[in-house]
């Protein structure tokens, strides 16, 4: 039997050779020459879009539109939604974020809606070259008008929750253009952007408003992952927020005897693969400047960079050879500069957030910038293994 996802063999092809038990975390073997086998894993998912649920940052670019300051009842009954309203004239009124697209990847979209005086939207997303949209009844949930997408998905949420008058509204869709292995997040090169656009009907974008401030409808929770539908609302501030779940199917625990495998529905006990996700970073929010040296001044919340050289933290138990992702957020960027890692350099930043797979080289184990001039901060930086582990359980 295959080992599911690696394509190697379990044991000979010779179908009355004994069964020969790999030593492979990935199963589990209980008792010699017969026993139990398992796959076990975890599952990462990630939302891409920053500041899900605070439309009033600088991050949501707003378009012939505002938010209002006061926050209003959303859909998990915290007062967090806000309300869109449009500027007095007949011009399309929307909100927009840059964010990375990774050409061929799928990608789905989606966000938490409800009408005002205005009973319809469109979600939008780019790749940078070609657009993907649904245009969204708020007042029974039928999809209207849609370009490039796979699928869509919309889910009404009932009067227990938020009130009612929510929909979930979701698109999905395969990029063909964007950027290449990294991504990144306001890159002035080759930009993504998610798009939620106010419509006065079905594929009519001339919203006509007579008093500016007039509240249009209210949003909730963006969120772009990549998959192939929506899945659980994952909250997010000024960084992608990650989340993993232990998948353990006992379908996929066998118990074997000789050189058969049969399937066993209780397993005596299991092991998970996990990815690890704890932020190595101290003070990677530059709430403080404990644990930051070289040229760099840590203040307001920001690092600034004092001159050319590393401005830096040493992280405990950094390994050189493995892979780790960066999730970096610049202000400002002045000249050249990079992540450093080990003695491993990133290509040149750019303004806004980037998620960065870095190699750590043997060099030390500083992590920081190199390069640029004084005219470079950085609001926020996190660091964390890409490697996949098992864990006894």
């Amino acid at each position: 039997m295959p080992r599911m996802g690696m394509g190697m063999p379990l044991a000979a092809d010779a179908p009355k050779a004994p069964v020969t038990v790999i030593d492979d975390q990935m199963w589990e073997n209980h008792s010699g020459s017969g026993g139990e086998i398992a796959i076990n894993y975890t599952q990462f998912r990630q939302n891409n879009a920053l500041y899900s649920q605070d439309t009033t940052n600088v991050k949501w670019a707003k378009t012939q539109s505002a938010i209002s300051g006061t926050l209003y009842e959303a859909p998990d009954n915290s007062g967090t939604a806000n309300a869109l309203t449009g500027s007095a004239n007949n011009n399309a009124k929307f909100l927009a974020q840059d964010v990375g697209i990774l050409a061929g990847s799928t990608y789905t979209l989606s966000v938490h809606l409800k009408k005002q005086n205005f009973g319809f939207g469109r979600v939008k997303a780019s790749d940078g070259t070609n657009s993907y949209f649904a245009d969204f009844n708020l007042t029974s949930g039928a999809v209207g008008t849609t370009s490039g997408l796979i699928s869509t998905s919309v889910d009404a949420i009932g009067d227990s929750l938020g009130g009612g008058g929510w929909f979930r509204c979701s698109i999905t869709f395969q990029a063909t253009a964007g950027h290449g292995e990294v991504t990144v997040q306001n890159d002035t090169d080759d930009p993504g952007s998610i798009t939620f656009q106010a419509l006065s009907a079905d594929n009519n974008t001339t919203v006509s408003v007579a008093v500016g401030g007039t509240i249009l409808m209210y949003t909730w929770g963006f969120q772009l992952e990549t998959d192939i539908e929506a899945t659980t609302y994952i909250p997010t501030t000024n960084s992608f927020n990650r989340v993993t779940t232990t998948l353990n199917d006992t379908s996929d625990v066998w118990d074997f005897d000789g050189a058969d495998l049969t399937p066993e529905a209780d397993p005596d006990d299991e092991g998970v693969w996990e990815v690890n996700t704890t932020d190595l970073v101290t003070h990677g929010d530059f709430s403080s400047g404990t644990g930051w040296g070289g040229s760099g001044n840590v203040s307001g919340g920001q690092l600034t960079k004092t001159g050319s050289g590393l401005a830096y933290q040493i992280i405990s138990g950094l390994q050189a050879g493995n892979e780790y992702i960066v999730v970096v957020d610049v202000e400002t960027v002045g000249a050249a500069n990079q992540v450093y890692l080990g003695g491993t350099s990133s290509s040149n930043l750019v303004a806004g957030v980037q998620t960065i797979n870095i190699i750590a080289g043997s060099s030390n184990a500083f992590l920081g910038f190199n390069n640029g001039n004084t005219s470079t901060v950085i609001n926020s930086i996190s660091l964390v293994s890409n490697d996949i582990f098992p864990e006894d359980v």
